[in-house]
C-alpha cells in the first residue's frame, strides 16, 4: 500500500478548503483573499467549521433530538486537543442517516461530507490558532443547541425572537463569537496590535458581529420565515400593532416596513462600532483593515438598500448589485490608509439610515 506523505495530505486538504470557500460564499472568498499566512489559513478553516455548524442548524430534521445530538457531538470534537478522524467519519454517516425534511444547499452538504478534510488542514495550524478556533466553535455550537431547544419546546410552526435581548443573544452565539475569534487571531498574528488597540478591538468585536448578522437577518427574513424562523423580535412587531405570524400580510405592509426600518437602525448602530473597530487597526496591517472594511461597507450598503424597500416584504429580498460590490471593493482598496476618507465614505451610506454615528 502506498503511504502518502503527511505534508501532501495536509496540502490536499488545504486546497480543498480553498476551492470550497468559493462555492459556499463568494463574498467571503473575495474578502479572505486579502489575508496571508497562518492568519489566512486560520480564518479560512474557522469559517468552514462555522459553516458546517450553521448547516446542521439550518437543516430541518424530522426529529429535533437527531439535530441536537449531531450538534452536541460536533461541539464535543473541539473539546479535545486532537480531533480523531474515525469519530468525524461516524458523525458524517449519522448526519446522512438522520431523516430530514429540508437539506441545506448542495455545496453546504458537500462541505459537511468533507469535514475530515477541514480537520486535517486545521490540525497543521500553530496551537495558539487552534485553541482560539476551538473555543469559538464550542460556544457557537452550544448557543445553537440552546436556541434550537427553545424552538423545539415551543412546538409552533413559527419560532420567533421574543425581544431584542433574545435576538442579541442569538446573534452573539452565531456572530459575536466570530468577532471575538477574529480579534484573537488578529492579535496573535501581529505585535503591531498593542494593548491600547487591543482594548478598542475587544470592546467592539461583538458589536461588529451583531451588525453583520442583523443585516443578514433583515436581508433574508422572507426565506427564514418560510423555514419557520422569525428573528425579528416579537416586541418590535407588537409595538407596531401586529404579530409575527402576520408579518407578510398585505394589510400590515406599512407597519411591517416601519418595524424593519427600526431594526435597520439598530444594525447600523452596530456597524458604527464596526467602523471604529476597523479604523483602530494600524495602517501597516492594511490586509487586515481591508478584510474588516469590506464586509462592513457591503453591510451598510445593504441596509441603505433595505430601508423603505417593499421588495423585502414581497419575498424579493434585497441585494446590492454586482457593480456596486465592485465599486465598494475598489474604493476600499484606494481609501484603506485614510481614516478620514473612510469615515466620509461610510457617511455617504449611513446618512440615508438616520441617527448617523461617527467613526
Amino acid at each position: 500500500m502506498e503511504v502518502i506523505p503527511v505534508e501532501n495530505t495536509i496540502n490536499a486538504a488545504h486546497l480543498y478548503c480553498e476551492s470550497t470557500i468559493k462555492k459556499v460564499s463568494r463574498t467571503f472568498a473575495l474578502n479572505i483573499a486579502f489575508l496571508r499566512g497562518d492568519l489566512y489559513r486560520s480564518v479560512l478553516y474557522a469559517y468552514l467549521f462555522c459553516r458546517i455548524a450553521d448547516t446542521i442548524e439550518d437543516t430541518t430534521f424530522h426529529n429535533f433530538e437527531d439535530q441536537r445530538r449531531l450538534l452536541e457531538r460536533y461541539k464535543s470534537f473541539f473539546t479535545k486537543a486532537t480531533i480523531l478522524q474515525p469519530q468525524i467519519m461516524n458523525w458524517i454517516e449519522d448526519f446522512h442517516n438522520s431523516p430530514k425534511d429540508i437539506d441545506g444547499s448542495k455545496d453546504d452538504i458537500q462541505l459537511v461530507n468533507n469535514t475530515q478534510l477541514v480537520v486535517t488542514a486545521y490540525s497543521a495550524l500553530p496551537s495558539k490558532f487552534q485553541e482560539a478556533i476551538r473555543e469559538c466553535i464550542i460556544e457557537m455550537s452550544g448557543g445553537m443547541i440552546e436556541v434550537l431547544g427553545r424552538k423545539s419546546a415551543v412546538k409552533q410552526r413559527l419560532y420567533f425572537s421574543r425581544s431584542m435581548d433574545d435576538l442579541n443573544k442569538y446573534c452573539y452565539y452565531v456572530a459575536g463569537t466570530v468577532g471575538i475569534l477574529l480579534t484573537r487571531l488578529f492579535m496573535e498574528s501581529s505585535k503591531a496590535i498593542h494593548l491600547s488597540i487591543q482594548h478598542i478591538l475587544k470592546s467592539h468585536s461583538v458589536s461588529f458581529g451583531l451588525g453583520l448578522q442583523i443585516t443578514n437577518i433583515i436581508k433574508d427574513c422572507w426565506g427564514d420565515y418560510k423555514r419557520g424562523w422569525c428573528y425579528i423580535p416579537r416586541e418590535m412587531m407588537q409595538k407596531n400593532g401586529f404579530e409575527p405570524e402576520d408579518l407578510f400580510l398585505p394589510q400590515n405592509r406599512e407597519q411591517a416596513q416601519k418595524t424593519l426600518n427600526a431594526l435597520i437602525l439598530k444594525a447600523a448602530h452596530h456597524l458604527d462600532d464596526a467602523l471604529s473597530y476597523s479604523l483602530a487597526i494600524p495602517r501597516r496591517l492594511f490586509r487586515i483593515r481591508i478584510f474588516c472594511l469590506l464586509p462592513l461597507f457591503l453591510a451598510i450598503a445593504t441596509l441603505t438598500e433595505a430601508k423603505d424597500n417593499p421588495g423585502i416584504l414581497l419575498g424579493k429580498g434585497v441585494k446590492i448589485s454586482r457593480s456596486m460590490v465592485q465599486n465598494i471593493v475598489k474604493k476600499i482598496m484606494f481609501l484603506s490608509f485614510s481614516n478620514k476618507a473612510l469615515q466620509n465614505y461610510y457617511s455617504h451610506f449611513r446618512i440615508n439610515i438616520g441617527e448617523a454615528g461617527g467613526g
